[in-house]
C-alpha cells in the first residue's frame, strides 16, 4: 500500500506502508523563483560588464561567471523538480529513498540506519541520517552522490542530510523515519515463525496437521 503525503495526516502512516512525501506547490513554485533570481544577477553581470577600468571589469565578469557556476545548477534542477513532479522522501519497508534536494544520496536500507537527528546548517534546519560505516556507505554510491556525501561527512560528520523543505517540519521528518527505522528493527528481532506441515499420509488416509513448538 502506497500513501502520498503532500503535508498533512502523516502521523496515520504505518510502518510496513509505502509512505510518499511531496512537497507542496507553493513550496515548489518559491524555490523555483528564488532560483531564477539568484541566477539573474550573475547573468546580467556576464552579458552587461561595465565600461571603464579593464581591472575592475575583468572582476565584474569573474564574479558573475562565479555566480552562474554556484546558482546555475542549482537553479537548473529546481526548474526540473517543478516541471517533473517527483517524491521528495519515500520510506518503504527496505529503507528511505531521498530526492529531496540536487545532492541526495538516493536509498539508503534501514539496515544502514543507526540514528536520525536533525541539526540547523547555514540558517537551515536539515535531517541528518547516521549510517553504520559512513566510508563504506560513502564509497558504494555513483560519483556525483559520493562527492556530496564525502563532504558532507567530512563537514558535518554524517554523510545524509535530507532537506524537508516544502515537507513539513524537520522534527516531524525526522520522527517519520525513526519510527520506520525502529518498525524495521522490531522486526528483525521477532524470532521467526516456523510454517505449518502436512504430512501425505495418516492414518484412514486423511492428512493430518502437525504444528511445530518450540520448546
Amino acid at each position: 500500500m502506497t500513501v502520498l503525503y503532500v503535508r498533512e495526516g502523516r502521523d496515520s502512516a504505518r510502518y510496513p506502508q509505502t509512505v510518499t512525501l511531496e512537497p507542496a506547490r507553493r513550496s515548489r513554485v518559491g524555490l523555483l523563483a528564488f532560483g531564477i533570481a539568484a541566477v539573474s544577477l550573475p547573468l546580467v553581470m556576464v552579458t552587461f560588464p561595465p565600461s571603464g577600468e579593464l581591472a575592475f571589469s575583468g572582476i565584474y565578469v569573474w564574479v558573475g561567471w562565479l555566480g552562474l557556476l554556484v546558482f546555475g545548477p542549482a537553479t537548473a534542477y529546481l526548474v526540473y523538480r517543478a516541471i517533473v513532479r517527483r517524491p521528495a522522501l519515500r520510506l518503504t519497508a527496505d529503507g528511505l529513498t531521498d530526492e529531496s534536494s540536487m545532492t541526495s544520496v538516493g536509498f539508503v536500507p534501514w539496515s544502514e540506519i543507526v540514528g536520525v537527528s536533525t541539526e540547523e546548517i547555514s540558517k537551515v534546519t536539515l535531517v541528518g541520517v547516521r549510517v553504520r560505516e559512513p566510508d563504506e556507505f560513502v564509497a558504494s554510491l555513483r560519483w556525483f552522490r559520493r562527492i556530496a556525501a564525502r563532504t558532507n561527512l567530512r563537514m558535518f560528520g554524517v554523510p545524509v542530510w535530507i532537506n524537508p523543505s516544502g515537507l513539513g517540519g524537520a522534527a516531524e521528518v525526522a520522527a517519520l523515519i525513526d519510527i520506520y527505522r525502529r518498525s524495521w528493527e522490531r522486526e528483525q528481532q521477532r524470532p521467526p515463525v516456523e510454517p505449518e506441515r502436512v504430512w501425505p499420509f495418516s492414518d484412514g488416509g486423511t492428512p493430518r496437521r502437525t504444528e511445530w513448538h518450540h520448546t
